[in-house]
């Protein structure tokens, strides 16, 4: 199966430097979305996923530091370029304060971008590695906790940036035992079944959209998610529950590397299960 092309937005006041970038970055193995202004790129991050911006500093909209700051309390693993000619270097290094990548000069060098997006997207996907290698190792210290199962969800709430997360645990009597992470909102158990009900016999995760599936992300209570992951935790034929993370709707949804993040994550939670007896002592707690 192919690998998805990154997808990068680019925000500019000039037509012409956009349509350029377009063309030269779509050559060079990005999908590539166009906005001129701040405002605009903050609604298309809020409508959906991009792995990557590069935002002209001067772009109408574009404030420096409190633009980048709103984009990556949209998507916090947002990559930000920011392009800056020399005169605009003090607003530009505002910006690397507030959480951009790198600056980049104006007018744009294409290979020097290329170069700069695929560092960029490295550090992405080699962040997302050792979160789920230290949640993964947390778990493993957790092993002997009575509160296992809560602070393992919780460490998969870490482990992609969600709005909430939740473990529908199997008992031997065919019931479901669950926890939520603490710090996510409560989500009705009935809810978090359905969802789980979704990966019943799978082996692997399933990623849900509000556009996919709007109806299986609202609660009975009115309630709405934008996005969700369901992961089986299975071992061959011994089946431990479910997990499930969530997204609010005004967030991006998941990726299909956060899926597979998620899905790592599930398998080590699945045998942490295997190789540990789950303590009951004290009832499910729902924070």
């Amino acid at each position: 199966m192919s690998q998805a092309r990154p997808h990068v937005l680019v925000v500019d006041a000039e037509k012409r430097v956009l349509d350029g970038l377009a063309i030269e970055l779509s050559q060079g193995g990005f999908d590539v979305t166009c906005a001129q202004s701040g405002l605009a790129a903050i609604e298309l991050v809020k409508a959906r996923r991009f792995d990557l911006v590069v935002a002209d500093v001067g772009a109408p909209g574009m404030e420096g530091a409190g633009t980048i700051a709103a984009l990556k309390a949209i998507s916090p693993d947002l990559e930000i370029i920011i392009g800056a000619p020399c005169s605009s270097a003090h607003a530009a290094v505002a910006c690397i304060e507030s959480g951009a990548y790198n600056i980049l000069e104006k007018p744009y060098d294409i290979e020097d971008m290329k170069r700069l997006l695929e560092a960029a997207m490295l550090r992405t996907h080699l962040d997302a590695v050792a979160a789920v290698h230290q949640a993964s190792a947390a778990l493993v210290a957790s092993l002997a906790r009575d509160d296992f199962p809560e602070r393992a969800v919780d460490l998969a709430a870490k482990v992609v940036y969600t709005t909430g997360a939740a473990l529908s645990l199997a008992l031997d009597q065919g019931a479901a035992a669950l926890y939520q992470a603490a710090s996510g909102p409560e989500v009705p158990a009935a809810f978090i079944a359905r969802l789980a009900g979704r990966i019943e016999g799978a082996l692997a995760p399933v990623r849900l959209s509000a556009d996919d599936a709007p109806d299986l992300l609202c609660t009975a209570e009115g309630d709405r998610f934008g996005a969700a992951i369901v992961a089986p935790l299975r071992l061959g034929e011994s089946s431990f529950g479910g997990l499930v993370v969530l997204r609010d709707e005004r967030l991006p949804a998941f990726t299909s590397q956060e899926e597979q993040a998620i899905g790592i994550f599930a398998i080590e939670l699945a045998l942490a299960f295997y190789g540990h007896k789950v303590r009951r002592t004290h009832g499910p707690c729902a924070a």
